[in-house]
C-alpha cells in the first residue's frame, strides 16, 4: 500500500505534466499561423469594439480566424483594436496577427488623383480606394481656395482616410510641390502660382500632346505680355458647359461669362479643370518662340499648327475648317 508522501509526489506530477501540457497547447495557439492565403480585412472608423469583432468574424468565415479573434478578447484588446486596411500573411501567427490590430500595423493604400475636367469622377475615383464619402469628397474639392491646389498624382494613404484628411493630405502636397524655385519660375512669367495653374488648365485643354505643351504655354503667355484676348476655344466650352463640343463657332463666343476669353482680357478666374502637374511644368518652362496663333492641325491627330500672323493663321484655320467639313463635324 503506497503512503502519503508517495501519493502527493504521484499527484504533483500530474499537475506538472497537464500544466506543461496546457502550456505548450497554448503557446502553440498562439504562435501557429491561421490562415494559408492572404486576407484582407477593412475596418472603419464608425465601428464600435463589437461592430469590429462582428467584421473580423464575417471576413474570416471559414478560417481559423477565430483563433485571432479569440486572442484579442482574451486579453481584453477589443477596445484596442484600430480602424484601417489589414493584410494578414499566411507566414503570420495568431499573437502577431492580434498584436497588429491593436498597434494599427495597417497597410498604406495608392490613391490615384486623375487628372480632368469635373469634379464627380475624380471624387469618384478617390473614394474607391478609401474609406472616404465621394460626396463629401465632392464638396471639399469644390472650394476655390482647394480646388486650384489639387495636385493630380498618385499618393499614398491609409485606408481610413476621410474627406477632410484627403483635402488636407492634398492641400500639403501642393505647398510641397510649389518650392522657392518653382515659385521664381511662375514669377519670371509674370505670374503666381494660382495663374500658373489656371494658365496649364487652358494648356491642358488645348493639347494632349505634351511635347506641345511648352509651345502652346509660350504662345498664350506672348498673348497676355501683349494684352491680347487669350481667345482659348477651351475656355469658351468651360463657360457653355458643354464638353462634347467639338467646334465652336461665332454663336458660341457671346456667351457671358467670365470665362469667355473672347470678351475678357487675362486669365479667367479660376482653372477649368485638375492640372497633370507635367504642363504646369510647360508654363513655368516654356518655349521662347513669337507665335501668337494656334489651330489644331488637319488629320485629328492632337497637334496644333502655329503662326506669328493672323493671315497666316487664317490659312491654318481654313485647312482645318476644310477638314471637319469633310468629316462631317459641324459642332
Amino acid at each position: 500500500m503506497k503512503t502519503w508522501p508517495t501519493w502527493f509526489a504521484a499527484a504533483a506530477v500530474v499537475v506538472v505534466l497537464v500544466a506543461g501540457a496546457g502550456s505548450w497547447s497554448w503557446n502553440h495557439f498562439v504562435s501557429g499561423t491561421w490562415t494559408s492565403s492572404p486576407l484582407v480585412v477593412q475596418l472603419s472608423p464608425e465601428m464600435g469594439p463589437q461592430g469590429q469583432l462582428e467584421a473580423l468574424e464575417k471576413a474570416w468565415e471559414g478560417t481559423s480566424g477565430e483563433r485571432v479573434i479569440r486572442h484579442v478578447v482574451w486579453r481584453g484588446w477589443e477596445g484596442r483594436m484600430k480602424a484601417g486596411q489589414f493584410t494578414f500573411k499566411p507566414e503570420e501567427s495568431v499573437e502577431t496577427s492580434a498584436e497588429r490590430l491593436v498597434t494599427g500595423d495597417r497597410d498604406a493604400v495608392k490613391v490615384v488623383v486623375p487628372s480632368g475636367r469635373d469634379v464627380g469622377p475624380l471624387a469618384g475615383a478617390v473614394a474607391r480606394r478609401l474609406f472616404a464619402d465621394s460626396a463629401t469628397l465632392a464638396q471639399w474639392f469644390s472650394r476655390d481656395s482647394i480646388m486650384w491646389r489639387i495636385l493630380p498624382n498618385t499618393y499614398e494613404m491609409w485606408w481610413e482616410t476621410d474627406a477632410e484628411g484627403v483635402a488636407l493630405r492634398l492641400l500639403r502636397e501642393h505647398r510641397a510641390w510649389w518650392n522657392e524655385d518653382r515659385i521664381a519660375a511662375a514669377a519670371a512669367q509674370g505670374l503666381t502660382p494660382r495663374e500658373a495653374t489656371v494658365l496649364a488648365s487652358i494648356v491642358q485643354s488645348e493639347t494632349a500632346v505634351i511635347a506641345e505643351a511648352p509651345v502652346v504655354a509660350g504662345l498664350y503667355l506672348n498673348r497676355l505680355k501683349k494684352g491680347m484676348l487669350l481667345q482659348a476655344d477651351p475656355t469658351l466650352i468651360f463657360a457653355l458647359g458643354d464638353p462634347s463640343i467639338r467646334r465652336v463657332l461665332d454663336a458660341h463666343k457671346s456667351v457671358e461669362s467670365p470665362y469667355n476669353t473672347y470678351k475678357h482680357k487675362g486669365l479667367p478666374p479660376g482653372p477649368i479643370r485638375f492640372v497633370d502637374p507635367r504642363y504646369l511644368q510647360s508654363v513655368l518652362h516654356p518655349s521662347a518662340h513669337r507665335d501668337l496663333y494656334m489651330c489644331a492641325r488637319p488629320g485629328g491627330d492632337g497637334t496644333h499648327d502655329f503662326a506669328r500672323t493672323y493671315r497666316e493663321h487664317l490659312r491654318n484655320a481654313r485647312a482645318y475648317q476644310n477638314w471637319l467639313n469633310n468629316q462631317r463635324i459641324f459642332r
